[in-house]
């Protein structure tokens, strides 16, 4: 995803994670918003459970630049369910 718009960013929403994202110490494949406010995004990450928050604006920039993918597998699922 690589538009210039912001993706409205809800609770549980899964992204997979890209090379390009520098802060994977812990080397997920995947992290989940567990909390948003008005300027910043709670995440934690798959399998190390490692949290962090980051400023609205960067993970916004996060997903335009193609570090964070929004995960396909878990709207796939939610659709059929």
């Amino acid at each position: 995803m690589r538009s210039k718009e912001t993706v409205e960013l809800a609770l549980n929403m899964e992204f997979d994670i890209t090379n390009k994202f520098i802060p994977n110490m812990c080397e997920a494949k995947t992290l989940r918003v567990i909390d948003i406010n008005s300027s910043s995004v709670r995440i934690e990450m798959e399998n190390a459970r490692t949290r962090g928050v980051f400023p609205l604006s960067h993970f916004q920039s996060l997903i335009r630049q193609g570090a964070l993918i929004l995960s396909t597998d878990k709207l796939e699922k939610e659709d059929t369910a």
